[in-house]
């Protein structure tokens, strides 16, 4: 099937970083905008996006990179439009058990949670990408589609941003 937008090639291509990437794809967008029913909505758009927009991209370019980059953009397009911004739990909720145990980790961590969510995107998202899912900053660079020293000052900012948050 081609679509009006696409070609053959195009369609197979973008299928192919589907089959790739959405899984990874959609759990950044999920870390984006805190609920699995929109970051799907928002994984699926990007495609589209991407799809309609293939022969504009960087033929030499990674098509990685230019995927985390439209579907970053397209999440804080969501988010600009909802006018707020939310964080993910770092806890799985369907994975947490109900002993004390739990509880009581669960009760300590939501000092960091309430931090992290009074922290803007353009630095919580690096710092959960750095420190919780162990990215590199030239990894997180190529995601969000900035320099690596832009990741490394935002990564410093949002410490010095967290650190006086959880302590207020």
């Amino acid at each position: 099937m081609v679509s009006n937008q696409g070609t053959p090639t195009a369609d197979a291509e973008i299928a192919e970083l589907y089959t790739e990437y959405g899984g990874a794809l959609l759990a950044h967008l999920r870390r984006l905008v805190s609920d699995r029913e929109v970051a799907e909505d928002l994984c699926h758009e990007t495609f589209i996006k991407a799809l309609r927009s293939w022969h504009q991209r960087d033929q030499q370019g990674n098509a990685a990179a230019w995927l985390y980059r439209i579907a970053t953009n397209t999440a804080y397009d969501h988010l600009r439009r909802r006018r707020r911004i939310q964080f993910t739990p770092l806890l799985d909720e369907t994975s947490i058990a109900t002993d004390r145990g739990t509880e009581s980790r669960f009760a300590e961590q939501e000092p960091v949670h309430r931090a992290l969510a009074q922290m803007p995107a353009i630095y919580r998202l690096p710092l959960i990408m750095h420190s919780c899912s162990g990215h590199s900053t030239q990894e997180i660079a190529t995601k969000l589609g900035c320099s690596n020293s832009a990741v490394k000052t935002r990564l410093f900012r949002a410490r010095e941003r967290f650190r006086e948050v959880y302590q207020a």
